[in-house]
């Protein structure tokens, strides 16, 4: 039996805003950080926020760096936005790299806790491309909805969801394709 009897969306789904993709459908999207409209280009949070918010996300997984003096400081953080309705939950990676991976299994750990406690999680970083791909990839392989060699597929076919950037390959580098095709089912 699957995770909290969860099922993989169908990758012909959109995602809940232009810029993010399902994992499973209402209650687990990923995608970009939501400040941000593109590369560059940032957006005032509140458009991309209430977006999310309107479609029941209540908990936030953040893997920037977007603490002041962090690498990703240059982000338009949107705490001030969601504080009331919503959780925060950092657990900063730097970008283009991957996590240990006792940092991943914690990272796993609490997706997993939110999503058992009925909160609908959304998980980003900046582009919504590296980090956030690569946890995406190992979450599904700990919970046996794919095989590890599978994962990358799998991912690119959630990934066209993301009506912006589900093009682009994710994970981003090397490094973390490798690090998704080497987790292990309930690890």
């Amino acid at each position: 039996v699957a995770f909290l009897d969860l099922e993989l969306a169908s990758g012909s789904t959109p995602g809940p805003t232009h810029r993010s993709y399902w994992v499973v459908e209402g209650r687990f999207a990923a995608g970009a950080y939501p400040g941000k409209a593109g590369r560059g280009d940032l957006e005032h949070a509140p458009d991309v926020i209430a977006e999310l918010l309107s479609v029941g996300i209540d908990c936030f997984i953040n893997l920037t760096e977007d603490e002041p003096g962090g690498g990703d400081s240059h982000l338009t953080r949107y705490d001030d936005d969601v504080s009331a309705s919503a959780i925060i939950d950092r657990h900063p990676i730097v970008d283009v790299s991957i996590p240990a991976v006792d940092q991943l299994a914690r990272i796993l750990d609490a997706t997993d806790e939110h999503l058992a406690a009925g909160h609908n999680v959304y998980a980003h970083c900046w582009g919504g491309i590296g980090r956030t791909g690569t946890l995406v990839g190992c979450w599904m392989v700990r919970h046996d909805l794919v095989a590890p060699s599978d994962a990358i597929h799998v991912l690119e076919q959630l990934r066209r969801g993301d009506r912006g950037a589900g093009h682009r390959r994710s994970p981003e580098t090397t490094q973390q394709r490798d690090f998704v095709g080497a987790w292990a089912a309930g690890q």
